[in-house]
């Protein structure tokens, strides 16, 4: 996996990009919009860690003339910036997800490695776990051959945990993927949906496909 980091601190982008390469990433580190466009025109990456306080530009100004020539690469946008109005620009632009300073790096790693996997699902919308099958282009989920009626938010909830299959999620990221939220008092919601799907879903007298982790969130189970 290759990833470009557009970051003009030293220490922070020196930072992230040791932490990538300790897990096996190559990583590119450049410090301007200049600098970023001129190498992600002609690099093929995977994702793009781009910091929105560059000394030329706006980092947001990559984003969108990257998507202007048709490069989707997956980007994810640093920033210290914490309004609703500046994460909604970024996103209109052609960003896929934000994250705000300070940030943990393993959130970091966590979120470009969704990104990766889920542009990696664009041409794939085909996904079978065990008995269950989703199809992301008709929206049809079958369960043992059966086809299963879901709501749209059922539907929602269902790929983004198959997606992130074997993975601990916490309710507060389910809230923020899946009702595009990070309201922390409307997590309860998630609960109930996870409940209207096990109902669905599982097989009686059989575990659940979904694993309440306690104290933590819930994890679609890859394995029996």
């Amino acid at each position: 996996m290759r990833i470009l980091v557009v970051e003009d601190e030293p220490a922070i982008g020196s930072y992230i990009q040791d932490c990538f390469v300790e897990r096996g990433y190559s990583v590119d580190w450049v410090t301007t919009c200049e600098q970023a466009l001129e190498t992600a025109v002609v690099e093929d990456y995977d994702s793009i860690i781009l910091d929105r306080r560059l000394p030329d530009k706006d980092g947001l100004f990559v984003c969108s003339e990257l998507r202007s020539q048709g490069i989707t690469v997956p980007i994810l946008v640093l920033t210290a910036l914490s309004g609703i109005d500046q994460r909604v620009e970024g996103l209109n632009v052609g960003a896929d997800d934000y994250l705000l300073k300070p940030f943990a790096m393993d959130e970091l790693v966590a979120r470009v490695q969704a990104l990766i996997r889920r542009s990696s699902y664009r041409n794939q919308p085909n996904l079978t776990i065990r008995n269950i099958s989703l199809n992301s282009l008709n929206r049809n989920v079958t369960v043992n051959g059966e086809q299963i009626p879901l709501s749209n938010r059922e539907f929602l909830l269902l790929e983004y945990l198959m997606r992130h299959a074997d993975q601990a999620l916490t309710r507060s990221q389910i809230l923020e993927h899946v009702w595009e939220t990070q309201r922390d008092s409307d997590t309860n919601i998630v609960d109930v949906y996870i409940n209207y799907l096990r109902k669905k879903i599982d097989v009686p007298q059989k575990t659940s496909n979904i694993e309440t982790v306690r104290g933590f969130g819930y994890r679609f189970r890859y394995e029996d």
